[in-house]
């Protein structure tokens, strides 16, 4: 951990955190990777910081600690999460960035407290993740020594929680643009293979195109499939009995 340099170099590592970010959007995994670069930046240049981390929801929607920094960091998290108190569940809930100046006579959370001091936390930041009116979590950073956090701190860490909330959004967003794109995938080959088993027939009986498409509904309705399946079956067999060498439908 270094003393934190001035505003303009953490800016500039912000940038640098960012841009590397930037290119990886487009996975979970790569913005697993961009918040880890991103919390041990944290760590680092917030002064008196022994460890960082991300409090968010997993996808069951239990709250989870994610690219903790230090054991530490995850450990005194999971006692929150457990004991449902503690500075970054409040900075979550109530949307506000949270400073603890001595964990040990800190009367708010008494229960996390009297164990965090046992781990040798002495401070806390934390500051809510808040994207598009929503708050997706929490950041914060741990330290062993009381009084260790200024305005300074929070100014940073509020710099932090703006970066990582960005990030949050665009992975969800990019989950949200992949869902639709798969479903309007899905849904266009269902369209396509209607359409050629509609065709197939039409060639088979001699038909026109209104009652052919009635033909597969008689025919999902008789197998009690939808309509869509019956589709699928019928460009199936037709595809096996022309490798066949049949030569009809």
């Amino acid at each position: 951990m270094t003393d934190g340099g001035s505003p303009e170099n953490v800016a500039e590592q912000l940038s640098a955190a960012y841009a590397h970010a930037s290119g990886l959007l487009w996975s979970e995994q790569a913005v697993a990777e961009a918040l880890a670069r991103i919390t041990s930046l944290a760590a680092d240049v917030i002064p008196e910081s022994s460890g960082s981390g991300i409090s968010l929801l997993d996808s069951a929607g239990q709250r989870t600690t994610s690219a903790a920094t230090d054991p530490l960091v995850a450990e005194a998290d999971a006692l929150q999460y457990r004991l449902e108190q503690g500075p970054c569940l409040t900075a979550w809930n109530d949307h506000l960035l949270i400073r603890v100046d001595n964990v040990a006579r800190d009367p708010r959370w008494s229960q996390w407290a009297s164990r965090a001091t046992e781990l040798g936390i002495a401070s806390v930041l934390s500051a809510p993740l808040v994207a598009d009116g929503d708050t997706l979590g929490a950041v914060k950073v741990y330290s062993s020594r009381p009084h260790a956090y200024t305005e300074v701190s929070e100014d940073l860490l509020r710099r932090f929680a703006e970066l990582i909330s960005i990030l949050l959004l665009q992975l969800q967003t990019a989950q949200s643009t992949q869902q639709f794109s798969d479903n309007l995938k899905d849904a266009l080959q269902s369209r396509e293979t209607i359409a050629f088993a509609r065709g197939i027939l039409m060639v088979r009986e001699q038909v026109d195109a209104d009652r052919a498409y009635l033909r597969l509904i008689e025919l999902a309705g008789q197998r009690r499939m939808p309509i869509r399946a019956v589709a699928a079956e019928i460009v199936a067999s037709t595809a096996r009995n022309a490798e066949a060498g049949h030569g009809s439908f």
